[in-house]
């Protein structure tokens, strides 16, 4: 395939398809696994998550591609034996078929190079055009995994992880990741066992009806990228402490209220909104490291906690920072005892018929990988120079990553076309954020 000046051009071809399955079947007794409460109340999509890696390996580029290919698959097929439901497939609300069908695993190659495509600052449309149609799917009944490994002209690879939310949280993909890149340098030592006991924490209820919150775009929206570096964000701080005598608030508290503020201004000016009306939140928080959970616990372990606000022009930065604090001090080692086993099965009915009626209400989403190390992730061929997520389905939906090194934060805003057009105008978002900047 030739290769072409730019990615105007680019094309994606499809080289393989197949399932990668664990190099050890898995023992009949577990061939059955139980999806625990939190799973089993989760909306349906895949999410993909994508790490870019740059070849700087200057021998023979078939052979360079060849051995990356071999290297992915092995290692991947040891992890998935430690990872067994990962490779079988979702049956229902309640379980996870553990037939070691496999990780559907795509390989496909990319006519331009890397350094061209990261050079252009790609935007969300060029981004998804290396995650596979499938992951535009229900996962229901599907596979718990569809990775697709985008291999550009140059050896780079863009690695496109599209993850069951049915089963599968940010921090566990990050888990796995880890465990698959120790797999892949040969670093066993480095290998974290995954621990599968959120289940019998947070056991399943059959009878609960619930509609998550969370529901699929019927409109059009716009995803965009923006980053705030490390002094932009220590400035955000600064001012905000000059304003509150209370703690030292955090980059995700400074730049998560920012963002709330500046959507609820783009609410206002699109008319689609009166002021009054309520813009809520619903602040993601990993309960890993709480009361009797792990932190190498996999399944979903967050929960939506309520940062409330009201639509109004003279939203303050600071007001809003207190509000995120406040949520996230809600979800403490309390709050998860009283939602934990049988006992916590008359609070979770509660709250979810709360959702359902709209008493408890969001407009509003924001999920953070911050912090998670997803810049250490190294096969052995280096570590990413970008890790993007890809918003396939959700509207008012931002999520977090860190920036690379520096302390900054990366940013995907998923809004409606209209007040997607304000908030990315919005001038006290551009004085500590860039749009889309260069990545290289």
């Amino acid at each position: 395939m030739g290769e072409v000046s730019g990615v105007e051009k680019m094309v994606v071809q499809i080289v393989t398809k197949e399932n990668i399955l664990p190099t050890a079947p898995t023992p009949d007794a577990l061939k059955i696994f139980k999806l625990s409460v939190l799973d089993q109340t989760q909306v349906e999509l895949y999410v993909p998550l994508m790490l870019f890696y740059l070849n700087n390996n200057t021998g023979n580029l078939d052979s360079v591609i060849s051995d990356k290919s071999k290297l992915l698959k092995q290692s991947l097929s040891e992890t998935l034996t430690r990872y067994y439901p990962f490779a079988g497939k979702v049956r229902d609300d309640f379980h996870i078929d553990c037939n070691d069908e496999g990780v559907y695993y795509i390989e496909t190659r990319v006519n331009c190079s890397l350094l061209d495509f990261l050079g252009q600052s790609p935007g969300d449309e060029l981004v998804n055009r290396l995650v596979p149609e499938e992951a535009r799917e229900s996962p229901m009944g599907n596979y718990i995994l569809i990775i697709q490994a985008n291999i550009f002209s140059c050896g780079g690879i863009a690695l496109c992880t599209c993850i069951s939310h049915k089963f599968l949280d940010g921090t566990t993909y990050t888990l796995f990741l880890k465990d698959w890149t120790s797999a892949a340098r040969g670093s066993s030592s480095e290998i974290v066992n995954p621990n599968f006991s959120v289940p019998s924490l947070f056991p399943q209820i059959p009878s609960l009806s619930f509609k998550n919150p969370m529901s699929f775009s019927k409109i059009k929206f716009a995803s965009q990228r923006f980053v705030f570096d490390g002094p932009k964000i220590a400035a955000l701080k600064a001012k905000t402490k000059l304003l509150s005598s209370g703690s030292e608030s955090s980059r995700f508290e400074v730049v998560a209220a920012l963002l709330w503020k500046c959507v609820a201004k783009a609410a206002c000016k699109s008319n689609k909104s009166s002021l009054g009306d309520p813009l809520n939140m619903g602040v993601f928080m990993n309960l890993r490291g709480k009361k009797c959970l792990l932190k190498n616990s996999v399944g979903n372990l967050v929960w939506p906690a309520l940062a409330q606000c009201k639509l109004s022009p003279e939203l303050e930065h600071k007001t809003l920072v207190d509000e995120i604090k406040k949520c996230k001090a809600g979800i403490s080692d309390d709050f998860v005892e009283a939602i934990k086993g049988d006992a916590g099965t008359p609070t979770l009915v509660k709250i979810a018929e709360m959702m359902t009626s709209g008493e408890i209400s969001f407009s509003l989403w924001i999920t953070s990988m911050c912090n998670m190390g997803l810049y250490q992730l190294d096969f052995g061929w280096g570590k990413p120079v970008w890790f993007y997520f890809c918003n396939l389905k959700l509207v008012n939906f931002i999520s977090l990553c860190d920036a690379g090194a520096g302390g900054g934060i990366q940013a995907i805003v998923s809004l409606s076309e209209e007040e997607m057009t304000f908030f990315e105008n919005d001038p006290e978002l551009l004085a500590f954020a860039s749009v889309n900047p260069a990545l290289l």
